[in-house]
């Protein structure tokens, strides 16, 4: 059976990753820290059709394959990433790639945030949500607002009456502002943000690198 051509290839396999999955790629390639950068409005809200233009036009195809490869396998996605190596009759450009595992994706998962280690301090916290603010606010999918406004409720940070207000707000967007504008206390700014990490774990884990 030919190749599939390496822009088809890119396309089936983003069409075929779940809402979930299709979401943290698209987080992984607007937080690439090397040139060239891919902005924000050019992955957020768009589909697999965009997404595959955006790496062709921006990576070239052979390019393309490169980096939709290295991003599933920072997912560890390894399937996926050497299903697409395959389609497109190329050789992986990871080592060891066909270990599923990966060298960086261990039994507990690919996200760093649940691996185990030292808690943040208040300090760590007040200053990871003042500077990523506005990367959370438009980062954190609707869904995803939903069931941290749930967890909140849960444990008590905030009561029904602004569970409400919140729920009514039209955007996920401002309703991520109104979230931060509430949580004043720092029992529920630990709490936001270890909600954070279990509900956005990549999206955490980009913005902490960043830090």
């Amino acid at each position: 059976m030919a190749p599939k051509t390496k822009r088809m290839a890119i396309s089936s396999m983003l069409e075929n990753l779940s809402a979930k999955d299709f979401r943290s790629f698209g987080v992984q390639l607007r937080n690439r820290k090397e040139e060239p950068r891919v902005p924000r409005n050019k992955v957020e809200g768009k589909d697999y059709l965009d997404i595959t233009d955006v790496l062709v036009s921006t990576f070239t195809e052979d390019g393309a394959v490169r980096e939709a490869e290295r991003i599933l396998r920072e997912l560890c996605l390894n399937d996926e990433a050497n299903d697409l190596v395959k389609e497109t009759g190329g050789q992986s450009s990871a080592p060891g790639s066909s270990d599923a595992g990966g060298s960086s994706c261990g039994a507990a998962g690919g996200s760093s945030s649940g691996a185990a280690g030292p808690p943040p301090t208040v300090q760590e916290v007040e200053d990871f949500l003042k500077n990523n603010e506005e990367d959370l606010i438009q980062g954190v999918t609707k869904i995803n607002v939903k069931q941290i406004l749930d967890s909140l409720k849960t444990k008590t940070v905030i009561d029904q009456e602004c569970y409400d207000a919140i729920f009514k707000i039209r955007t996920s967007q401002d309703q991520m502002r109104e979230i931060f504008t509430v949580i004043k206390t720092q029992k529920g700014k630990n709490e936001f943000y270890g909600i954070l990490g279990k509900k956005e774990p990549v999206l955490m884990d980009e913005l902490k690198k960043k830090m």
